[in-house]
């Protein structure tokens, strides 16, 4: 079945999944890396059942994908020394390879210094490092080149040139010259210790000559509210296919940017309306991830490709895959964000597929 979140854990579903024979053209996964990221088989949480959760990644990815499939996984800690042992293994030598410049890390920036050009970035938990994976012969290759706006194709492939702006802060996010010229914090959002805990965002500002307010949380933290005129707050991702600036993205984070994308503005404003339980959830705290979703199925997978992703929380890449025509497996233990993910891909499977019913009339 396609469009389907399961309930359960993976650990224990990805065997079914195998016997069954299931197949699938794509695994998307960003593995909790983090002991409390995820409770663990039965509840379990130790290091033992993160390694274990990659090895029933990387299985369902040798027993599961089928034609010319990838894995497209991102992890880091415990997780990533796994994943590397795989990597480094006879089975994964004789059946797999790296896929030709499919390598990317992911940063998020907080804060510009408009006269200098200077930046404040974070890392957040989550698609930090990303490799993927495809099977020895393949000829399956990242496709970042918008391809509508090259041949004139009706396609949702590849990245449309030009969406590299960020509309929310200032008409332009301008990269700086290197990473020399970005301090990027030790912490991982959303935590926010080095933000906040830690005073980074101050130090930071003070360290620059910017001046700006504070206000006190509830808890009793001081948080900068407002900057001085010789800065800017900035939201999204950067993601960066290597050193040069001229190979990095910067996805803008908001929902409502899927407008810029050529996209149905009826689909945007489903994320703001709370009769769409799914959707409005999606737009809401840490959970606005839709875009880098859509910049990773854009670019890693073709239209009409089955992706599974096997912890998908409250369904990011299941909306994209619903926006962006891709068929989707979702698992999740959690039983209330695995009903918010599949209310929100069949919230939007089903405007997409009035969309192009009425557009072809």
């Amino acid at each position: 079945m396609s469009g389907v979140v399961y309930s359960g854990d993976w650990l224990q579903h990805h065997n079914k999944m195998i016997e069954s024979g299931f197949e699938v053209d794509r695994i998307i996964a960003d593995i909790p890396s983090f002991p409390g990221r995820w409770r663990g088989a039965n509840g379990i949480q130790g290091l033992g059942t993160i390694r274990d959760l990659v090895s029933a990644t990387c299985r369902a990815a040798e027993k599961m994908i089928v034609n010319d499939g990838t894995f497209t996984v991102s992890c880091t800690g415990i997780a990533q020394e796994k994943l590397n042992e795989w990597v480094a293994s006879d089975a994964f030598a004789a059946n797999w390879e790296l896929m030709p410049d499919s390598t990317w890390a992911m940063f998020r920036p907080y804060i510009r210094k408009v006269s200098t050009n200077k930046h404040f970035w974070g890392r957040r938990d989550d698609w930090t490092f990303v490799q993927t994976f495809r099977k020895k012969g393949s000829s399956a290759t990242l496709n970042r080149t918008d391809v509508k706006a090259l041949t004139g194709a009706d396609t949702k492939e590849g990245w449309p040139m030009g969406i590299f702006d960020h509309r929310q802060a200032f008409s332009n996010f301008n990269y700086p010259s290197s990473m020399n010229d970005v301090e990027v914090s030790a912490f991982r959002a959303p935590y926010h210790k080095g933000e906040h805990e830690a005073k980074e965002k101050q130090k930071w500002l003070g360290k620059n000559g910017i001046t700006y307010e504070e206000v006190q949380t509830p808890s009793g933290l001081k948080v900068v509210a407002q900057l001085g005129s010789d800065a800017h707050f900035t939201d999204g991702y950067v993601v960066q296919f290597g050193t040069d600036p001229k190979n990095w993205y910067h996805l803008p984070k908001r929902i409502t940017e899927l407008a810029f994308l050529g996209l149905d503005g009826k689909i945007a404003d489903m994320f703001y309306h709370n009769k769409y339980k799914g959707c409005a959830t999606l737009a809401g705290g840490n959970h606005k991830h839709v875009m880098l979703s859509m910049f990773i199925l854009s670019t890693h997978t073709k239209e009409g490709d089955r992706v599974l992703d096997p912890f998908c929380g409250f369904g990011s890449m299941g909306a994209a895959c619903a926006i962006t025509g891709r068929d989707f497996i979702g698992v999740e233990m959690n039983k209330t964000r695995k009903d918010c993910a599949q209310n929100a891909y069949d919230e939007l499977k089903l405007q997409v597929d009035l969309s192009a019913k009425l557009g072809g009339l």
